[in-house]
């Protein structure tokens, strides 16, 4: 009988070894993919902390230029429409007390049979039937 107990005890003590030997392995598979997911982790922190900063100096950039437009527009903006309005009084000045010429305002030989062609063209394509 002693010998079916030591059979068993060998049993019992290689069921352990390898109940160790799986849980062992276990531990060293479950911190490497610990450590490669904090790897990747902190890859994709840094890739983010990157990402914001870049949006942080294009916002910046994109105030300064806007900054930079808004003063421009302020300056040239009261001299161009001055400039605009002296030419439209000009204008109304010369041609005050006698009408435009139908020369001056006509177009030349064909350009309205072209423009009329254009405008066909461009329905038809609107409408699927070129």
């Amino acid at each position: 009988m002693k010998s079916i107990y030591v059979y068993a005890g060998v049993a019992l003590a290689a069921i352990a070894l390898v109940a160790l030997g799986v849980a062992v392995v276990y531990d060293y598979g479950e911190g490497r993919f610990r450590d490669g997911r904090n790897d990747v982790l902190a890859s994709d922190a840094r890739a983010a902390a990157k990402l914001q900063a870049d949006r942080e100096a294009l916002d910046h950039y994109s105030a300064l230029a806007t900054d930079t437009l808004t003063i421009a527009i302020g300056t040239q903006l009261p001299a161009i429409q001055g400039k605009t309005n002296d030419t439209i009084e000009t204008i109304r000045t010369v041609y005050r007390d006698r009408p435009a010429s139908d020369v001056a305002c006509s177009r030349p030989d064909g350009v309205q049979a072209t423009l009329n062609e254009a405008v066909d063209r461009a329905n038809q394509a609107a409408s699927g039937q070129l």
